[in-house]
């Protein structure tokens, strides 16, 4: 019994060494493999020695097999090469006249004849579909096209419409019909080597672009007397960039288009670039005007796309009118864009640079004899700018002075005495819209700070609750749900399901009361919560749904 159980013992040994063996067997070559691919050797051939002699030779050196052609045959002009790759070797041993053609631990060697016959054989030709999830299929088609070979060719699905509608109407283009849904798609048809080329392209142009948040702060400035016609650039300079206490102020500077000046009370565009805080600058502005923020939107647009603001009136006016033979009238309303537009495309670099395309216009009418007559202050200009810098765009002026003279005939201008006879009124009407632009560099979506700004809405829709009478159900509602919250997180399910079924009352259709008045029940009186009217009618609707049969 003995012997057998050492004789077992031997037996597992001898199987586990030889396991072990294979492994390291398997291993060695496979690293062999790796060295021999690029290990360097000096080489010593004698003289007038065979191409095919030479190969023979590297095979061996470099662990290779080496299939030569019919074709292959001469003598190398050279005896010695040092320190050399199997690449460089063969190369050097094959020279202008043989190619090769390797595939794995295969190398195969032609005449450059029978290369070009073998590489262009039209049953090597095979194709690769490549989807697209950032670049479009003709950008992707114009870029891989040069790699491709004289028979290959690319084929690439239709154009994607672009843009969407900007009538008041639901849709004024095309829906899209019958055209393809899914994502931009080409189908490359070449030689395996040239489809391998594409592929390394695609990979690196294929990918997610990056994004610019513009924080957007449109301001309106009713412009005081103090002020005269317009922001005195010069003192806000010193005050809102340079030397507001409690700020860190970095550089600043402003270019004066037609600029601001109180001598000759004209009015014009200033561009400035503040690096501190936009709110430290609103304060400074308060200080010399009454400043109303028209908007402060956060618009995030994809680099080199186009991103729009716009807040003001459509103004409709009769564009043209015509009568046909029959006397029916037909007039043409068009709209006139006024207000405060902003427009600008970003263009991000790689060192933390925006260049950006900036066309801010402010705009009125009035009544004229054809029409609508608009009266614009607007700038177009292409900055570059730091991420998380501020510009400042200002300048964009409404100016309007009206000045009255009354007088007695003739004794209004007499000289001195003619002051008493004499009136005046001067009114003056001053409106200056400011914009400033903060731009950041998102890489990521969750840069954007979605979720506090889904924070700052239900904020703001408490707040609107807060500001309801207290008389009406939208606010009776409201309160006796917040009452039922309370009751629920304390524990008290009993006082939760009675203020909760009071707001129910008042609003039925309130949505979150009914979702918490399930929840109670569900805790408290389960069997109640399966008899529960929706979840039952639910449940027959979709037993019955099958039994169903549409009758034509």
């Amino acid at each position: 019994m003995w012997n057998n159980k050492n004789a077992n013992i031997k037996k597992r040994i001898r199987y586990i060494l030889l396991v072990c063996g294979f492994i390291l067997a398997v291993t060695v070559s496979v690293s062999s493999a790796e060295i021999t691919e690029n290990a360097v050797h000096s080489i010593t051939f004698k003289e007038n020695t065979e191409i095919t002699d030479a190969l023979r030779l590297l095979a061996v050196k470099y662990n290779k097999n080496i299939v030569p052609s019919a074709e292959v045959a001469g003598q190398l002009t050279f005896t010695r090469l040092f320190d050399v790759t199997f690449k460089n070797a063969i190369n050097a041993v094959l020279g202008d006249k043989f190619k090769y053609d390797q595939q794995g631990n295969l190398v195969k060697v032609y005449s450059a004849d029978e290369y070009e016959i073998v590489r262009y054989d039209k049953d090597r030709i095979t194709h690769k579909v490549f989807t697209l999830y950032y670049i479009s299929a003709a950008e992707a088609k114009k870029l891989i096209s040069p790699l491709l070979s004289s028979v290959g060719k690319i084929e690439a699905t239709n154009a994607a419409e672009i843009g969407v509608p900007v009538s008041e109407t639901i849709s004024s283009t095309s829906t899209g019909g019958d055209t393809t849904a899914m994502n931009d798609t080409i189908v490359v048809y070449d030689f395996p080597e040239n489809i391998k080329k594409a592929e390394k392209i695609i990979a690196s142009i294929d990918i997610r672009p990056k994004q610019v948040l513009i924080e957007a702060t449109i301001l309106s400035a009713k412009l005081t007397e103090d002020t005269q016609f317009g922001i005195d650039w010069g003192m806000l300079q010193e005050t809102a960039v340079s030397s507001l206490s409690g700020v860190t102020r970095g550089t600043s500077y402003l270019a004066s288009v037609a600029g601001t000046s109180r001598a000759t009370k004209t009015t014009g565009l200033t561009v400035g670039l503040a690096i501190d805080d936009v709110a430290a600058f609103i304060r400074a502005v308060e200080e010399v005007t009454d400043v109303t923020i028209l908007a402060n939107p956060k618009i995030l647009a994809v680099n080199k796309q186009l991103g729009q603001v716009y807040i003001g009136t459509k103004v409709a006016y009769e564009s043209q009118t015509t009568q046909s033979d029959g006397g029916l009238v037909t007039t043409k309303v068009e709209f006139l864009d006024t207000g405060t537009k902003l427009s600008f495309r970003p263009y991000i670099g790689d060192d933390g640079y925006i260049r950006m395309d900036i066309h801010p216009k402010d705009s009125s009418s009035v009544a004229g004899s054809a029409g609508p007559d608009e009266t614009s202050a607007e700038l177009v200009t292409n900055i570059i700018v730091k991420d998380g810098q501020t510009i400042v765009i200002g300048g964009l002026f409404r100016d309007e002075v009206t000045t009255k003279r009354t007088q007695i005939p003739m004794f209004g201008d007499l000289p001195f005495v003619g002051a008493a006879f004499r009136g005046t009124s001067d009114e003056t009407k001053r409106h200056e819209v400011m914009v400033l632009l903060t731009p950041h560099i998102i890489s990521e979506p969750g840069q954007t700070q979605g979720d506090e700004r889904a924070e700052d809405v239900a904020r703001k829709r408490f707040g609107a609750k807060d500001s309801l009478q207290w008389l009406g159900r939208a606010r009776l509602a409201e309160d006796r749900y917040a009452k039922a919250a309370q009751y629920y997180v304390e524990g008290n399910d009993s006082a939760a399901l009675r203020e909760v079924k009071l707001a129910l009352e008042i609003r039925p259709t309130y949505l979150e009361a009914i979702r918490l008045k399930e929840r109670i029940i569900l805790k408290t009186e389960p069997e109640k919560a399966v008899k529960n009217e929706r979840i039952v009618l639910s449940d027959i609707d979709q037993k019955e749904s099958s039994k169903w049969r549409r009758i034509d």
